[in-house]
């Protein structure tokens, strides 16, 4: 999702990155609050041409994160970081312009100030050098060097005289770098702000509301999506809704069980990060910690067995779940690489201990177990020779046993699953 923003510069996609997942409700609903103000221009054809105008002027932010440290500690700036604070000012107010154009409210800090200290002639230009209108005394000198270029002793005069005006200029914008900063990270905003609201747009995401519960209406996975789009395969949607108490996914292999809990996790970080949803619509309970287990743990250089590395995986979720803080718990099919005698005892005792947690848990189990005090779903599953993925509510607890039905349709050996109905 991070990859398919169209951000304009490298210093937002940074600032991106370096982003802390928000758990405040407030926050959270107030950047949604700053997106819809986004998505009401980008949505009128008749402002695309200052859309594209905006993303041009935000190409030219820089990484001003050096510049902005030696003007906060009052160092002298050199004629690299005055030229950049110089070119900052002007584009500060060439985006004002656009923003006001689209009406996107958007608070940017006046900069004419910084304008008129770095631009003596008044020429608006986005280039820096010690002017001449700076001081007679180095006109006079620069004169005198155009007659004698190789006057040492000149030459000297000019170098002191031009550090005279650096150390001059950066007193003057000392007092002014909260506004610089200000005005950066504004830029930075409205950059991945604007980047954010396209995407939503293009990929017909939805905005959360944040509430008690969690519930998707036609969630997808953006990635399986755009596989399938290419195979010109029509992805099927899920929808789903739990809260603080474990919910139980059940059905038979391929049935999209862990493509779920990745979406889950998925739109769950989006949210706290403050980018549309997959789904047709959404509200999200905010969580202080994301928990997974999936997959195949197996460390070599851990020395851990698959089990092992599961076991110790699913035992951080418990101890983080034991906490104040507001989990949500994602395990993909417990103990599935042990027997399954132990391992159903396994999952039927994690059940047992993360309902006594009160934690949102969403677990994906392919052992039939105590479903009491749980909300459980089941995949559809096949449906005439295809694959159905809703996701059903259900009050039974014993999976279904679809996993010889799934292999004829895979086309596997007929002899083997001969075999196998004799043993079953």
């Amino acid at each position: 999702m991070v990859e398919s923003l169209e951000l304009q510069s490298s210093a937002s996609r940074r600032a991106l990155m370096e982003q802390e997942l928000m758990t405040s409700d407030t926050d959270i609903e107030r950047l949604y609050s700053t997106l819809l103000t986004y998505l009401q221009p980008i949505s009128d054809p008749k402002q695309e041409l200052h859309i594209k105008t905006l993303q041009f002027r935000l190409t030219g932010i820089k990484d001003l994160r050096t510049t902005l440290i030696n003007l906060a500690e009052h160092r002298v700036l050199d004629d690299i970081e005055l030229f950049e604070i110089k070119h900052l000012a002007i584009l500060t107010s060439e985006v004002e312009k656009q923003v006001e154009m689209l009406s996107i409210p958007c608070s940017l800090p006046q900069l004419d100030d910084i304008v008129a200290i770095l631009d003596p002639e008044g020429l608006r230009i986005a280039t820096f050098y010690i002017y001449d209108a700076y001081s007679d005394t180095l006109r006079q000198i620069r004169r005198q060097r155009e007659l004698n270029p190789q006057d040492e002793e000149l030459f000297v005069k000019m170098q002191q005289e031009e550090e005279r005006i650096r150390l001059e200029l950066s007193k003057q914008l000392h007092p002014l770098g909260q506004q610089i900063a200000a005005a950066y990270n504004a830029l930075i905003d409205i950059d991945i702000n604007l980047a954010k609201a396209l995407q939503i747009k293009q990929m017909h995401l939805c905005m959360p509301t944040v509430g008690c519960t969690t519930s998707y209406a036609d969630m997808w996975q953006p990635e399986v999506k755009a596989v399938l789009k290419e195979k010109k395969i029509e992805y099927q949607t899920n929808s789903i809704t739990f809260g603080n108490q474990p919910t139980l996914i059940i059905g038979s292999n391929m049935g999209g069980k862990t493509v779920v809990l990745q979406t889950v996790a998925l739109c769950q970080l989006l949210t706290q990060f403050g980018f549309g949803l997959p789904a047709r619509e959404a509200q999200v309970a905010v969580k202080d910690e994301v928990s997974m287990a999936m997959a195949d743990g197996q460390s070599i250089q851990s020395g851990l067995s698959s089990f092992a590395a599961e076991m110790v995986n699913i035992n951080n979720i418990i101890q983080s779940a034991r906490t104040d803080k507001r989990v949500l718990a994602l395990i993909d099919e417990p103990a599935r690489t042990t027997n399954p005698i132990e391992g159903t005892a396994l999952v039927n005792g994690l059940i047992e201990v993360l309902q006594q947690t009160e934690q949102s848990v969403l677990m994906v189990t392919h052992y039939t177990v105590n479903a009491a005090g749980c909300h459980c779903y089941r995949v559809k599953g096949l449906n005439e020779g295809k694959m159905d993925y809703s996701l059903l509510p259900t009050t039974a607890d014993e999976v279904p046993h679809e996993a010889l039905n799934v292999a004829r349709e895979l086309g596997i050996d007929p002899e083997w699953l001969k075999k196998t109905e004799q043993y079953l």
